[in-house]
């Protein structure tokens, strides 16, 4: 059952089941939902974490350099999600399953001005298709919060390859050993990596 039909049974169960006189105004729209705060606070933090578990996409890119920005600058148009600006309550739950992402000291670029939260768990990593390979690399091998918790990511296919990128090495015998992604390869950096998607 979806959030929007469970809302609306909601609100009819409770409509009918309250006594008064005063006659109830059916709901304007089946995506309101009147009583929801007073449902039971477990019930309420629950459809809140699920709010939470919605998977979502955010984009990452970093400027050229230039003459006033030698290291370029991290940026991205992805905005928190909604569920940090609904209330109180439904902040805390987004603050305990998100995570801000963080730039480490020895990544070149200026930082993004404004904070990406990101839910490791369910979210999607954008790497933008005009970023170029040396800050992808750097991106993705340097930063260790990105190291220890992405799972999902997408990137533009010849930068996934460039980042992986392997060598054929010579055996005693004048043989060659099989192509092995060598421990530098990005894939061998992303501990926790899942699913990798391509963009164009």
């Amino acid at each position: 059952m979806s959030e929007t039909r469970l809302m609306f049974f909601m609100y009819h169960h409770y409509q009918h089941c309250f006594m008064s006189k005063a006659k109830l105004l059916p709901p304007s729209s089946t995506e309101s939902f009147a009583v929801f705060p007073l449902l039971p606070t477990e019930l309420r933090l629950k459809i809140w974490e699920h709010v939470a578990d919605h998977p979502n996409t955010v984009e990452l890119s970093c400027t050229p350099t230039a003459s006033y920005l030698p290291d370029g600058r991290w940026f991205s148009h992805s905005k928190p999600p909604v569920i940090f600006h609904i209330c109180s309550e439904s902040r805390a739950v987004a603050m305990a399953l998100y995570d801000v992402l963080t730039f480490s000291l020895d990544v070149v670029g200026i930082p993004c001005k404004t904070e990406l939260y990101i839910n490791f768990a369910v979210d999607t990593l954008w790497v933008c298709a005009d970023m170029h390979i040396k800050w992808a690399r750097m991106l993705l091998s340097k930063n260790d919060q990105l190291k220890e918790k992405l799972k999902f990511l997408a990137v533009k296919e010849k930068v996934w390859k460039d980042l992986n990128q392997t060598d054929l090495t010579h055996d005693y015998s004048g043989g060659l050993f099989p192509w092995v992604p060598p421990t530098t390869a990005v894939a061998c950096e992303l501990k926790a990596l899942e699913d990798v998607k391509f963009h164009s």
